[in-house]
């Protein structure tokens, strides 16, 4: 045996002892949105959409209202996936809290140019069966948006209004997936 093939040959069993222990253990994983579980019970699909998501409490009129009806919205279509949602076995409460910061202000006029909306929404999934909580968690999502000038008002609001837009976005997808790893875990 020349020299390279004496290289070689610990390579091969190397790599024939990882494929085979990867085809051993496929059958162990499953998708977490799965239609069926491994033990061939009803999927993490079917059991977020048993989730009721609550109405977000928010003062009437203000962005944060805004951004509390857009966030039930994202719930309510990522949880169902569009269609109608199954009698609710947990509720999903989420207290959401708004901040604005000034990232860059202008020297000569002490205006901002850019800022920062952060979004943080408090959330609790509750077993309606007991009414006891079995999940409490925190998500966080920051985006920037610039403000153009002085004179453009209507650029500055439809940027923060998008920006917000964005968070809730982040949010929804975060709690969605939080919730999903818990209903697939089961503890």
């Amino acid at each position: 045996m020349s020299l390279p093939e004496r290289r070689q040959a610990p390579r091969l069993l190397r790599a024939a002892v990882a494929i085979g222990l990867s085809a051993l253990l496929a059958g162990c994983f499953q998708p977490l949105y799965g239609e069926r579980s491994l033990t061939g019970g009803p999927g993490v699909r079917e059991a977020l959409a048993r989730v009721d998501v609550a109405q977000i409490d928010a003062v009437p009129g203000t962005q944060l209202a805004r951004s509390a009806v857009e966030l039930r919205n994202e719930l309510l279509f990522g949880l169902t996936g569009g269609s109608g949602s199954l009698p609710p076995t947990h509720s999903l409460k989420i207290n959401l809290q708004s901040t604005v910061s000034s990232i860059i202000v202008d020297p000569s006029t002490a205006r901002p140019e850019y800022e920062i909306v952060g979004l943080t929404a408090f959330y609790t999934l509750t077993e309606k069966s007991t009414n006891k909580a079995v999940f409490n968690s925190v998500a966080r999502a920051t985006v920037s948006y610039n403000i153009p000038g002085q004179q453009q008002r209507l650029s500055t609001l439809i940027g923060r209004q998008e920006s917000l837009a964005r968070a809730t976005k982040v949010l929804a997808d975060q709690i969605k997936t939080r919730v999903a790893s818990f209903m697939s875990a089961g503890t």
